[in-house]
């Protein structure tokens, strides 16, 4: 028999379905999730790609088929605040135009993105472990370790099945900044029943457990206190562990520490305004920063996937108003190399080299630690959950599935879904109905 249409699927009231979008490594997050006429969102990111020439080109979840099949989202729930996650709020919302909910720390952001000249969204706070009625579903937002603050899994029931949406996360008993992951709440799920994960599949290919934060901080002090001259330090603005660590380390190793570049001083601001991080130690300003003796000095920067636009790339061509590169400076790459970015990158540390700056990345010092979680943190999430099911979402296809092949490792069954694909959860075993989701282009500057 084969599988009835989206349009039908939409006007009845007992399954369960989810609308599988998110495209590319760290791509535009939007997960439908469907039942008795009523359908919610999970997350609302762009996918964004650096040119050559520095533009950047956006794309967003494109809503055609909600309104093709005059589809109202009852509310859209964040798991955290990236933009890959919450990015598209501001192009979207209005067509949304529905409630959403998030953590403190997520709302901070998203205000921070939305004209306050105009009417916003309702956003809606939530407290974690505390569920929330919507319509036919009930969701609570489970705390997990990530490399942002307020990162959460988040569980969906509705129609008798209960989900686990996981976002973005990995396991890390000591995150420097945050809460811990709420694993006896994760323990009581499973003991009471999980029917399926919707999972990060990111670092699905990787043995072994994540690293600590706390041992990316001993090692950012270790590599520190070697250099002699000056230190610039690139890495993901979002991650306020990473700039806690790097403000304690330059009080440490009789520095200053400093910031370079726009998106580095807002997730700053927003962590001191949630009070994430304190203001001492802290950071001076680049002019201030910049008169002191190199060997003073710790910049922390933007441009960690070689954006040329961004703080580490005009350093790298020696553009950069504030700050000039001299010979036995060095760079740490405190960051992981997204796929795709590896041309873009090269001509960073080229540009680095030909100044005679010393490079240390992760191959060369532990001195990063992904978010997301490999194979030792997918094997305990899913021994405290006993899920029976995976939809593996995050990543490429070759992440997925391996996630599956590890899952299927653990006695889990499970499918790869295609971007686009509205799984019906309740068929045993599920199975894909006919509708595809897309990104629609939005942006090129």
């Amino acid at each position: 028999m084969p599988a009835p249409r989206f349009d039908q699927l939409h006007r009845q009231p007992g399954p369960f379905f989810v609308a599988l979008g998110g495209a590319g490594m760290f791509g535009a997050n939007f997960y439908l999730y469907g039942s008795a006429g009523q359908w919610i969102a999970v997350d609302c990111g762009f996918a964004l790609q650096s040119t050559a020439s520095g533009s950047n080109i956006m794309s967003v979840p494109s809503l055609a088929a909600l309104e093709q099949h005059d589809i109202q989202l009852s509310a859209v729930l964040i798991t955290h605040g990236h933009e890959d996650h919450i990015g598209a709020i501001p192009h979207l919302w209005r067509q949304l135009n529905c409630p959403l909910y998030a953590s403190p720390f997520a709302a901070h952001l998203i205000r921070n993105k939305l004209d306050p000249s105009l009417q916003w969204p309702q956003l809606k706070e939530i407290r974690p472990l505390e569920p929330v009625g919507i319509g036919h579903f009930q969701a609570e937002w489970i705390p997990v370790t990530h490399s942002i603050p307020e990162s959460h899994g988040i569980v969906i029931e509705a129609a008798g099945k209960r989900i686990y949406h996981s976002g973005d996360w990995k396991l890390d008993p000591a995150p420097v900044v945050g809460g811990l992951t709420a694993q006896s709440r994760l323990q009581a799920l499973g003991r009471s029943g999980v029917h399926a994960v919707i999972g990060d599949s990111t670092n699905a290919p990787v043995p072994g457990m994540s690293r600590s934060e706390s041992d990316v901080q001993n090692g950012l002090l270790d590599t520190i206190r070697a250099c002699r001259k000056r230190v610039i330090v690139t890495c993901f603005a979002s991650n306020l562990a990473r700039l806690h660590s790097l403000a304690e380390i330059a009080f440490d190793t009789a520095r200053y520490a400093g910031l370079l570049g726009r998106s580095l001083l807002t997730m700053h601001s927003a962590g001191r305004a949630l009070n994430y991080l304190s203001p001492r130690p802290g950071f001076i300003g680049p002019w201030e920063l910049g008169y002191l003796p190199r060997e003073q000095q710790l910049w922390i920067c933007t441009g960690s996937q070689g954006e040329p636009a961004a703080a580490l790339g005009r350093l790298a061509s020696g553009s950069h108003p504030h700050l000039s590169l001299e010979e036995g400076d060095t760079v740490l790459f405190s960051s992981r190399l997204i796929p795709g970015n590896e041309e873009a990158l090269e001509r960073i540390r080229r540009g680095l080299t030909e100044q005679g700056v010393n490079i240390i990345d992760d191959e060369m010092a532990p001195i990063h630690s992904s978010g997301h979680p490999p194979q030792e943190d997918l094997r305990r999430m899913y021994g405290w959950l006993k899920a029976r099911y995976l939809l593996p979402v995050h990543g490429e296809i070759y992440h997925q599935q391996a996630h599956l092949d590890f899952a299927r490792s653990l006695g889990m069954q499970g499918m790869v879904p295609a971007n686009g694909d509205l799984i019906d959860l309740s068929a045993q075993p599920a199975r894909v109905a006919d509708m595809q989701w897309g990104l629609r282009e939005v942006k090129q500057n």
